[in-house]
């Protein structure tokens, strides 16, 4: 018989031995849906940590490519009409297509401003003037506290931490202090048009204003800038298309090096002589720091991917062996009406390698259930965490490449565990076999 009529009769008595013995097979079923389960919730709520991350940053940072103008001996960020002409023509220039685009006036620093209500103060790290029209949709994502009002040159949009430090609510007046181009303190009157639910690194000492309004204030041509954002439909090809918008820009106007993280954004600032230069970045010169929390994270992973694999490993060899050793004289039995030692070990890892893929169909299905428990939970009392979160819960992502490598690895694992008995048990002299002998 060729191999290939062959495997649909091993395949035929491997699985009516596997349904014979289904309660055999139990414990290892159950351990292995499991563990399984656990991978694949790990796994997935790590893609969905990243993914919020990265969108948490986008928003935070205006875009997937962002044109920063930075000035030497200046610690504020500036585009003027001139900048922001060359980038937008450069843009269309080589093509960039956005699903969206954000112009922002920012200040930021270890304390750029202060926010005053009542005899209270409270002090800001992230000053942001927006256009609340061009940025309406991202504005109607957030999550407030109560219904926000209608915003407009006056209006204001605090952190719910500031509201509450402030002991300020929606349609009070309260002031904004912020620092001039030149250093000095300039200060403004604003109606509290909303409270926005964000105490994450992001978001706990931030507001937003007009960006008219904030320019001047801050002493800026009412249509300069200090950004510019580009959000690309597609976080494929990001890198490439920087470096297009990078040449092209360069013929333009000054513009910086291309940098790849913190430090080396921070090297290329200190080396600007005079006048305005433009940078071109992406997130993950922004994430420089966050890498490292999502490093630990990643660590976490692979420590608990670990012992579920181990798990998955020692139930896996002591219930092969067990089952084997019960069925020693059926191994003969075999062995004595013409099956080779390779069709004998065949049967038994089509078997057990059936259970477990019904085994981790099980535990899929069981990690989904999981995570819309977990998706339905509040994880906004954790301090910071916000930023991980889509819409204030935390979002599974199942990617196939991810999944693939879940199934491999149980896989594996699975097929060292019961490599050794099954090789013992086919390999035992068939007397031995047929008369129960031990493996």
């Amino acid at each position: 018989m060729t191999a290939r009529m062959k495997l649909p009769v091993l395949l035929s008595v491997s699985f009516k031995y596997l349904w014979s013995y289904r309660r055999r097979y139990l414990f290892l079923f159950l351990t292995l849906a499991f563990s399984f389960g656990v991978v694949t919730v790990i796994s997935s709520l790590k893609d969905g940590m990243e993914e919020g991350l990265y969108f948490s940053a986008q928003s935070h940072y205006a875009g997937d490519i962002v044109a920063d103008g930075r000035e030497s001996g200046s610690s504020t960020d500036h585009l003027t009409e001139t900048e922001m002409t060359a980038i937008f023509a450069a843009a269309e220039a080589v093509n960039i297509t956005t699903s969206s685009l954000a112009i922002r006036t920012t200040r930021s620093g270890r304390r750029e401003g202060a926010i005053y209500f009542n005899g209270n103060e409270a002090a800001l790290k992230y000053v942001v003037g927006v256009d609340w029209e061009r940025e309406k949709s991202y504005f109607s994502k957030l999550l407030y506290t109560g219904e926000p009002g209608f915003t407009d040159d006056q209006s204001i949009l605090l952190s719910a931490p500031i509201a509450q430090e402030l002991g300020a609510r929606q349609g009070d007046s309260v002031v904004l202090e912020t620092l001039t181009t030149l250093g000095e303190k300039n200060t403004g009157n604003f109606v509290v048009a909303g409270i926005v639910e964000d105490s994450s690194f992001f978001g706990y000492y931030k507001v937003y204003v007009s960006r008219l309004t904030l320019n001047r204030l801050i002493g800026f041509n009412d249509g300069d800038c200090s950004l510019i954002g580009f959000f690309l439909p597609s976080r494929s090809g990001i890198k490439e298309k920087r470096e297009a918008l990078h040449r092209e820009l360069s013929s333009r106007i000054t513009t910086g090096p291309l940098v790849y993280d913190r430090d080396g954004f921070d090297e290329a600032y200190r080396q600007i002589e005079s006048g305005i230069v433009t940078f071109l970045l992406t997130l993950p010169v922004y994430l420089s720091e966050a890498a490292q929390v999502m490093d630990a994270i990643d660590l976490a992973f692979l420590v608990l991917f670990s012992m579920m694999l181990a798990i998955i490993m020692v139930s896996a060899a002591v219930t092969s062996r067990l089952i084997l050793h019960e069925r020693i004289r059926e191994t003969g039995t075999m062995r004595a009406i013409g099956f080779y030692e390779a069709d004998v070990r065949l049967i038994f890892k089509l078997e057990i390698f059936t259970m477990a893929l019904f085994s981790m169909i099980a535990g899929f299905f069981l990690a989904l259930l999981i995570n819309v428990i977990l998706s339905g939970t509040s994880f906004t009392w954790v301090p910071g965490f916000e930023v991980f979160l889509q819409n204030g819960r935390l979002s599974a992502r199942y990617l196939p490449g991810t999944i693939v490598v879940n199934i491999a690895a149980v896989g594996c694992m699975l097929g060292l565990a019961i490599w050794g008995p099954i090789f013992r048990n086919s390999r035992n002299p068939l007397p031995e076999m047929l008369s129960g002998g031990a493996l």
